[in-house]
């Protein structure tokens, strides 16, 4: 069997929880909860990941951009110097 990267870091994130959970207190209780919380944001990851790029592929933009993001996109510097983080700007311009 092929090891994909999906499993890699389906198997690092489970690796991250148990190893965060085995040092809180709180046992068996913590390390599920740990264990849950991990596979559901690497599922809520997946699923997301996969619904934009399905919609990108016919055409669809992302909807979830900031303010920042449309205006670098549509390459107005001046109104992205003030709707960007100074370090989101810096990046921006010497990209």
């Amino acid at each position: 069997m092929k090891i994909t990267t999906p499993y890699l870091i389906a198997g690092a994130a489970v690796l991250g929880a148990l190893v965060w959970a085995a040092t809180r207190a709180g046992g068996a209780a913590g390390l599920g909860s740990a264990i849950g919380g991990a596979a559901v944001d690497l599922v809520d990851g997946a699923v997301s990941g996969v619904v934009v790029g399905v919609g990108e592929v016919v055409g669809i933009p992302a909807t979830n951009k900031t303010q920042c993001e449309i205006d670098r996109a549509k390459g107005d510097t001046w109104a992205a110097s003030f709707s960007c983080p100074a370090k989101d700007f810096l990046r921006y311009l010497w990209d």
